[in-house]
């Protein structure tokens, strides 16, 4: 079976569709926070950065378990050493995008 890049964005794009208007919110909300943030100096503190830090790792390791079910698989399916690197390149890309997404929201958070 042959494989194309815009085949597996188009599985990607359906699989991931309910998703898109919340993730284009949520980015749209950061940038307003991001702006808030960068005018009162608050922007990616030391403490912010560490709870963002948090939350992406949490994520990551939830994608990390929770991934193969996206596809109905287990881990038992997972054959190839390739397929455990996919797993792990995924849920490290999920990890840094929650890490990203997240950074605003802590940002304005009062310690």
């Amino acid at each position: 079976m042959a494989f194309s890049l815009l085949g597996i964005f188009s599985v990607l794009l359906e699989a991931f569709r309910p998703l898109v208007p919340f993730l284009i919110a949520w980015i749209a909300i950061d940038g307003v926070l991001v702006v808030y943030a960068l005018r009162r100096n608050q922007f990616a503190h030391q403490r912010a950065r560490r709870m963002a830090l948090v939350v992406g790792m949490l994520a990551m390791i939830a994608a990390f378990v929770f991934g193969p079910t996206l596809t109905q698989a287990s881990f038992a399916n997972f054959i190839a050493l390739i397929d455990w690197v996919l797993l792990a390149a995924m849920a490290f890309g999920v990890g840094v995008l929650i890490f990203v997404l997240t950074l605003p929201v802590t940002s304005l958070l009062k310690y």
